[in-house]
């Protein structure tokens, strides 16, 4: 019988760490000011990677297309670690069952898509957003 306890004791121990460790790992948050108008591109490249794509318009005008995952801040996921790692201690880590989940769907960072057009000097002109599965807007998209 006690054998068993601390078999099961172990097992529940395993399962604590798995939505801290979620939440810890997630993607970082990106800075999306670098896509208000007049930002060089190169500052564009710096922070979002790659694009999928570079063309030019009918205009003869370059764009990208950028596509990447919007993380959290580094603090918001320290808190988020902090309070399932408590609430699995006080449940006995009965409660990540819930919050393994959570943090598996919530915490993998929102899709976003954009196409952003630059002008003569490889500034930023228009952003057009393609795609954008943020639950909410912390930073707004060339909103200037």
């Amino acid at each position: 019988m006690m054998i068993r306890n601390l078999v099961l004791l172990f097992c529940l121990s395993l399962l604590t760490a798995c939505s801290v460790v979620q939440a810890t790992s997630g993607p970082e948050m990106k800075d999306m000011s670098v896509l208000d108008r007049g930002t060089e591109r190169y500052k564009v490249l710096a922070e979002l990677d790659r694009p999928m794509l570079t063309d030019t318009d009918k205009d003869g005008r370059m764009y990208d297309i950028f596509s990447f995952r919007q993380g959290q801040h580094g603090s918001v996921k320290a808190g988020k670690a902090v309070v399932y790692g408590a609430a699995a201690i006080f449940t006995l880590g009965l409660s990540e069952v819930i919050t393994s989940p959570l943090e598996g769907a919530a915490g993998k960072g929102a899709k976003i898509k954009a196409r952003v057009l630059y002008d003569a000097e490889q500034r930023v002109d228009q952003v057009e957003l393609l795609q954008d599965d943020r639950w909410v807007s912390v930073q707004n998209i060339n909103d200037k």
